[in-house]
């Protein structure tokens, strides 16, 4: 029986941009869709929008469908209706593999199935109990500045110039449905505190036994002052007074459920190239003090470009990775997008100037990437400087272009 009592939760949204490629995709292929994700990012109200009854909808966190569906999967959802059935958290039952593949291999071609978790899919789908070629996987982000219902593909970007979402109200409320729709900063401030709480106290102690929560925050509170920068964890280590190997295993922690994640260093083809440390981005930019207004910015180009990657690579458009370029000399393009493993977009943040820099154009030559994109904050901006090969872009219109 479904936990909402005849009710669904008041609180709504328009089609996220993944429910068309989820019905298309998977379910087209009697595949199980796997949909992963931050917390409160809008997974529930996507499967929601998939289903026609109630009655599919099944949470692991509701005690009496947790008790039926230890003793007997199939039982649990013999109230179900027509049409697709979601799975919500169940990756927190040890057996949810086991259980979820015999539910598949009898019942897999009556109905779809959508499986949804706040935590990477991913780190539960290990070990010798494979569903390999069962599902396909999905990772849905906040929103951008192009969140539409029908995304366009790698080789369409910046077809479409219209932003859905307002650069400035995404900088200052971040991209999460409830701050950003409700759009008041005080309460968007709150929301993103109360939310880190439970990612702290609750979500945390499903992956790992921290006896220690006051240095696990501590770390979490020193995160947003990185954004950016070379993460280095033994600098880490000392400020709060933790091993190496906890800092590592609490950042895969992190990583998992989807507060922070880590873009590392391109080297190949570049001499004197950095090859170890990574920068980190948040999730959540509402964590990054409004002062600090560079880091935000930057944070957000991250979680566009991440998005796009991932979003690409679900859909088999290619296999894309995010990366920054940076050489021992200091010289650093904040981004640039692999295709295939080969250079394909190089991006720089950049408010004011509207001449392309010195990095840019540099990497731009030894890589050759079929974009160079740097942006700006200038409205309606768009030159192209063809003696170094360099797109100038206001933020917004490059950022409409994208998923």
């Amino acid at each position: 029986m479904s936990m909402f009592g005849g009710q669904w939760p008041a609180f709504s949204m328009e089609t996220r941009y993944l429910s068309a490629a989820i019905e298309n995709d998977a379910f087209a292929k009697r595949k199980m869709a796997f949909l992963s994700g931050p917390r409160q990012v809008g997974k529930t109200t996507l499967a929601r929008n998939l289903i026609s009854a109630r009655e599919n909808y099944f949470l692991f966190d509701d005690e009496p469908f947790r008790r039926n569906w230890i003793r007997s999967p199939r039982e649990s959802i013999a109230e179900r209706n027509k049409g697709a059935v979601i799975f919500d958290e169940i990756h927190k039952d040890r057996q949810w593999k086991r259980r979820l593949k015999g539910i598949y291999d009898i019942s897999g071609h009556e109905f779809p199935i959508l499986v949804t978790g706040s935590a990477r899919l991913d780190h539960f789908r290990k070990g010798s109990d494979s569903l390999l070629g069962r599902y396909l996987p999905y990772r849905l982000h906040p929103f951008t500045v192009a969140e539409k219902a029908i995304t366009i593909t790698p080789d369409a970007v910046f077809t479409i110039k219209t932003p859905r979402y307002r650069w400035k109200d995404l900088v200052r409320l971040g991209g999460f449905p409830e701050p950003l729709l409700h759009g008041n900063e005080a309460e968007a401030i709150r929301w993103s505190r109360l939310r880190l709480d439970r990612i702290v106290y609750e979500d945390s102690r499903d992956f790992l036994n921290i006896s220690d929560l006051t240095a696990f925050r501590i770390l979490i509170d020193i995160l947003p002052r990185q954004v950016g920068s070379l993460l280095s964890l033994n600098s880490l280590k000392e400020d709060v007074g933790k091993a190496y190997a906890t800092i590592r295993s609490w950042f895969a922690v992190l990583d998992t459920l989807y507060y922070c994640f880590l873009v590392r260093p391109y080297a190949k083809r570049l001499q004197r190239a950095i090859r170890a440390e990574p920068k980190m981005y948040l999730y959540d930019i509402l964590r990054i003090p409004k002062e600090e207004t560079g880091r935000r910015r930057e944070n957000l180009v991250a979680l566009h470009l991440v998005k796009a990657c991932q979003y690409w690579t679900d859909l088999a458009h290619g296999e894309f990775d995010l990366r920054f370029v940076r050489d021992k000399e200091k010289r650093e393009v904040d981004f640039l997008l692999l295709r295939d493993g080969n250079p394909w977009m190089l991006v720089e943040c950049k408010s004011r100037s509207t001449e392309p820099t010195a990095a840019i154009e540099r990497f731009a030559s030894i890589l050759k990437p079929k974009h160079t994109i740097q942006l700006a904050d200038s409205p309606g901006y768009d030159r192209y400087y063809a003696a170094s090969g360099v797109r100038v872009m206001n933020v917004e219109t490059f950022l409409a272009g994208l998923v």
